[in-house]
């Protein structure tokens, strides 16, 4: 073999190895999210990948830390992702990723591995991948969560054969680990599902979604929010969305999970107390905007419920539109007078 050979045969090997360890080019989430198989697992399930990340919208501390970003660029659907965070700094005892990000940061992420779990799509922070953050930038408004029809997110049937409880198919997807907003729901139904932590939720014409409180940070230890019980009415649920599979009991349901006080909008409860009162009155003044609603600054979203600390807030004052019709106007102060109770 002539030096020349041997010389050209080293450039391609060189190139080849340079080519195939060079990183790949970061995905979205929506990259992430809505490349799936059968409508469902992502197919980057197992690779270890890049992502340009999202704004973090809620934390987790739980058993396993874990935040959820979203994409604003992706308000309606494949938008949003659950991080897991599976490194501790010996020397603070801090999680390297969840104890260093806010809410409201966005986050891009390196070296990080896809799984589906349980029905999810997660991102684990974890050393064995060298894994690596940065945070763009800080205080961002955070994506506006999605007002969906109940039928939209529906609850899961059950096989009287087993016990168990099935979606009936796969539609609601694309909304995974968003955030979601239903309206005009009543509790009918509790300890339901594989953990016994669901509950239903019901609308006037019966249509029906399953919510679960187990990230929701009021509540404390294992159980239902304490305005969580059956016949509770509630002009607005809010939460993220996430699926639920355990293949060993065939379980694979659907539910909303709700992570404050403030995603269980009691009709006229201004100020999440779980009553209407004359403390509410200030809320329902503000929120007061007429027929003609279009969700600007000073009308139905006011800034200041809508920046941080306060914007996982229920939007647009929907505890006070009391006719789901959109606006806050004097049809509705007569449903906040058939809810007021002054004490």
């Amino acid at each position: 073999m002539s030096i020349q050979t041997l010389t050209w045969t080293a450039f391609v090997i060189a190139t080849t190895s340079l080519v195939a360890s060079a990183p790949a080019a970061p995905l979205s989430i929506y990259d992430i999210q809505s490349s799936t198989v059968d409508g469902d697992a992502s197919t980057y399930d197992n690779d270890v990948i890049n992502c340009l990340g999202g704004v973090c919208v809620a934390k987790f501390a739980g058993t396993r830390p874990r935040l959820i970003l979203q994409d604003p660029n992706e308000p309606d659907r494949w938008g949003a992702i659950q991080v897991k965070d599976w490194i501790i700094n010996s020397g603070t005892g801090e999680y390297e990723l969840f104890d260093h990000v806010d809410i409201g940061d966005w986050v891009e992420l390196t070296n990080m591995l896809v799984e589906e779990s349980r029905g999810t799509t997660i991102l684990h922070y974890q050393a064995a991948n060298n894994p690596g953050y940065s945070i763009v930038s800080r205080n961002n408004p955070l994506p506006e969560p999605i007002i969906v029809p109940v039928s939209a997110i529906p609850a899961p049937e059950l096989d009287p054969q087993d016990w168990g409880w099935y979606v009936v198919d796969h539609n609601a997807e694309p909304y995974e680990s968003m955030r979601l907003i239903v309206r005009n729901v009543t509790v009918t139904q509790n300890n339901l599902g594989k953990a016994v932590d669901n509950y239903r939720l019901e609308t006037p014409d019966g249509d029906a979604c399953w919510a679960a409180d187990y990230m929701n940070a009021d509540v404390g230890s294992w159980g239902y929010h304490p305005f969580v019980r059956v016949r509770q009415h509630f002009c607005a649920v809010g939460g993220t969305f996430e699926q639920y599979t355990k293949l060993s009991n065939y379980w694979d349901y659907y539910q909303l999970i709700t992570m404050e006080t403030t995603d269980l909008a009691i009709c006229g409860d201004g100020d999440s107390d779980g009553d209407s009162d004359w403390d509410d009155l200030p809320r329902f003044h503000t929120c007061l905007t007429g027929p003609h609603c279009d969700g600007s600054p000073g009308g139905c979203l006011p800034p200041a419920w809508h920046t941080l600390p306060m914007g996982r807030s229920i939007k647009h004052c929907l505890m006070m539109d009391m006719d789901y019709d959109g606006d806050v106007d004097l049809a509705d102060f007569a449903g906040f007078q058939r809810v007021f109770q002054p004490e």
